[in-house]
């Protein structure tokens, strides 16, 4: 397929910041989950009821976004978003009560929506976009590490802050995202300000495939799956017994491994064909998501809990490089983020139930489950992609 955006350095580099600065809130909405539990004394359901709505709306302005975001300037579209997360975080802040605190939440995530679709439709259609999401799971994994230390430490703003405001825990979370999308603003003028148009009577002018979409929709439950007990990783290990700042350790080493794990899939996945190699790191997944979900350990859950957070991020180059070649103008790159989202979304509020029921034990089981499902429906996609990797030009 013919690329439609060659991506300079310093525009990859822009992009990534955008993406990754404007995701603070999700990348940290494991401690987002926690933080709310104890600020508001509710519980793990009531917490991922408000999380799971957060991550919807942000499911809702991915699919508005992944399909009218190339009639749209992108750099408008930047500025309207990170300002709208940088407002509704500072927002959160002075929210009284739990419901107020949903409601902001929903134009958060709506913000947050439209700027991830709008980098990833961009990123689709670069040159090389196994290359280009490698870099953006990589650099992911740089941000996870600055969260991970970040986060943990972020509720005791609460007793430096002016006594003006009755502060809680996770009033110091949303402060840090709010000065997170203030710092990607810097970055807009530096990524691509228009895509070129698609040369008519080519491949890359048709719809993109149905199977495409069954795809994404596997890939969904799959994170569906890892979610149900990865958004709960901060209570499996506050529940052991290990401490905030111990548990954000466990965070920081997911980012290292996030950091070569993607870059390494990116390279391998234009070299062998994507069906095996998601395959085999979704058995990996399943694998290490029982023995977190088992273990009483708390050495096992500090050497396995890590591995099982990093492992998503070596299927997404692979992935979205096999959705590129289905659909050249970026569509079904930039929805991923929407499939992904409702499967977070889902997964805050009936993991809860699931840990609230029966232990992180059931949470496992539904990791296992909806992982090998999720596989089995993405296998016509991405045999349709490999085929047409192999295909003359």
């Amino acid at each position: 397929m013919d690329s439609q955006i060659t991506l300079t350095t310093g525009q990859l580099i822009a992009l990534t910041a955008v993406m990754l600065l404007a995701f603070a809130a999700s990348l940290g909405m494991a401690f987002n989950l926690d933080a709310i539990a104890v600020s508001f004394a509710t519980t793990n359901t009531v917490a991922g009821l408000i999380t799971s709505a957060e991550m919807m709306t942000i499911a809702v302005a991915t699919l508005v976004f992944a399909r009218f975001a190339g009639s749209i300037h992108p750099h408008r579209i930047y500025l309207l978003g990170l300002t709208g997360i940088v407002v509704f975080n500072l927002a959160s802040v002075l929210a009284p009560d739990l419901m107020w605190l949903g409601t902001i939440r929903l134009v958060a995530g709506f913000s947050v929506g439209a700027v991830s679709a709008t980098v990833m439709r961009t990123a689709g259609r670069s040159h090389n976009p196994e290359f280009t999401f490698g870099i953006i799971m990589a650099m992911l994994g740089v941000m996870a590490i600055l969260i991970a230390f970040v986060l943990p430490r972020a509720p005791q703003m609460r007793l430096v802050l002016p006594d003006i405001h009755a502060w809680s825990e996770v009033d110091g979370l949303y402060i840090v995202y709010a000065l997170c999308a203030m710092g990607a603003l810097s970055f807009i003028s530096s990524t691509p300000g228009h895509h070129e148009a698609v040369p008519t009577g080519t491949q890359s002018t048709s719809r993109p495939p149905r199977s495409g979409w069954l795809a994404l929709l596997g890939l969904g439950l799959l994170f569906y799956g890892h979610a149900l007990l990865g958004v709960f990783l901060v209570k499996v290990g506050r529940d052991m017994g290990l401490g905030p700042e111990t548990v954000g350790y466990v965070f920081m080493i997911a980012g290292i491994f996030m950091i070569p794990l993607p870059m390494v899939a990116g390279y391998v996945g234009v070299r062998f064909p994507s069906r095996g190699l998601i395959v085999t790191i979704a058995c990996a997944v399943v694998a290490m998501g029982q023995i977190v979900a088992y273990t009483g350990s708390t050495t096992v859950f500090f050497v396995s809990a890590p591995i099982f957070m990093a492992l998503p991020a070596a299927i997404i180059p692979i992935f979205l490089g096999a959705m590129a070649r289905l659909d050249p103008l970026g569509g079904l790159a930039a929805a991923h983020q929407a499939f992904l989202m409702v499967g977070g979304a889902l997964a805050a509020f009936t993991g809860g139930v699931l840990s609230d029921l029966g232990g992180y034990q059931l949470n496992g089981l539904g990791v296992a489950v909806f992982v090998v499902v999720g596989v089995v429906l993405a296998q016509p996609g991405l045999a349709r992609a490999d085929h047409l990797r192999h295909a003359p030009v």
